[in-house]
């Protein structure tokens, strides 16, 4: 019996595959980073992050958007047509997937926790 004749197989693949492509984005995006603090002062690259940061954070919000309104056509996509069950199972997932993400970006993208840490600290 072959060893990916099975969905968790072919699951597993994807998931290997998909992780070490993740892998190799990061140590890429910190080769880049590495090299251009290297190249220049701490105080530029400071800068720039912070001019980019606005649109980033907007970006970020205008890809879950997008997840939230193609989610549909990605939903029936993944589910057979004559599988009602899975494809509602889908559709519930939907505003979950949504609403944590937004918790993520709101927890890390914009520094929530940074910030009432360091409103406590000052209130104390």
């Amino acid at each position: 019996m072959a060893a990916c004749s099975n969905g968790s197989g072919l699951r597993r693949r994807w998931f290997l595959t998909l992780s070490l492509v993740a892998a190799a984005a990061v140590i890429g995006v910190a080769l880049v980073l590495w090299q251009a603090v290297e190249l220049s002062s701490l105080a530029a690259v400071s800068e720039g992050v912070d001019r980019w940061r606005p649109l980033l954070g907007g970006l970020r919000l205008a890809l879950i958007g997008a997840l939230a309104v193609v989610w549909p056509w990605l939903s029936s996509r993944r589910s057979r047509a004559d599988d009602e069950p899975a494809h509602a199972r889908w559709m519930a997932l939907r505003w979950r997937v949504v609403g944590w993400l937004l918790v993520i970006e709101l927890i890390i993208g914009q520094n929530l926790l940074g910030r009432f840490f360091s409103a406590a600290v000052h209130l104390a």
